[in-house]
């Protein structure tokens, strides 16, 4: 049988050391709370500097586009041809009641790659849009997101012996990201939201 005045020590023993775990937790509030903001904030400041891009493949090269300026993605409808139009326009579509135009960079830029085209492969596209100027953008395929932080990413050059491949869409890149061994091409939206070429055609 425990013995009463036995019991009374532990039991003053106990709340002793609960007081003084209490009185820790009392002091140390202020600084893990003060710890825990100081984190959340950079975690969101880190956050906030990585801008998501879509990336796709066009011909054999595989690029990206910042998503602020990409309103939809999907799978390219049919679409309708019309007269006197340049090659590269290959017609208009109907995407939630607004007719748009379908341009295509690898006829436009002569990258020599239409094998999914000819092959009649069902092809994606990227609704671009830059202020009041939009365009279907049709790609081989979507292939996801990557993240860039314009401040810290450094950009790549691209190879110049490659460059001669991509024609005059290399005007358009802000450089090359490098991803998971991919090396990703990011084009610059302002740009190409303000191409004469294409907007003249809008």
């Amino acid at each position: 049988m425990v013995n009463i005045s036995q019991q009374h020590i532990a039991n003053g023993e106990e709340r002793s050391l609960q007081n003084l775990i209490d009185s820790i937790d009392l002091e140390t509030a202020p600084s893990l709370k003060r710890d825990m903001e100081v984190l959340k904030e950079r975690a969101t400041r880190n956050i906030r500097k990585k801008k998501p891009y879509i990336s796709f493949m066009l011909g054999n090269q595989e690029m990206a586009l910042s998503i602020q300026s990409i309103q939809e993605i999907g799978y390219l409808p049919t679409v309708t041809p019309l007269p006197n139009l340049p090659s590269w326009i290959r017609g208009i579509v109907q995407i939630r009641s607004e007719i748009l135009s379908v341009v295509d960079f690898i006829v436009l830029f002569g990258l020599g790659d239409e094998s999914a085209r000819a092959s009649g492969l069902k092809r994606s596209y990227l609704l671009f849009k830059q202020q009041d100027f939009k365009f279907c953008l049709v790609v081989n395929r979507i292939t996801g997101v990557v993240n860039f932080d314009e401040q810290r990413d450094q950009l790549g050059v691209f190879p110049s012996d490659e460059a001669d491949t991509l024609n005059q869409l290399t005007l358009f890149f802000k450089g090359i990201l490098t991803v998971d061994n991919r090396n990703i091409c990011i084009i610059d939206s302002e740009k190409l939201g303000n191409a004469s070429m294409i907007r003249k055609w809008q």
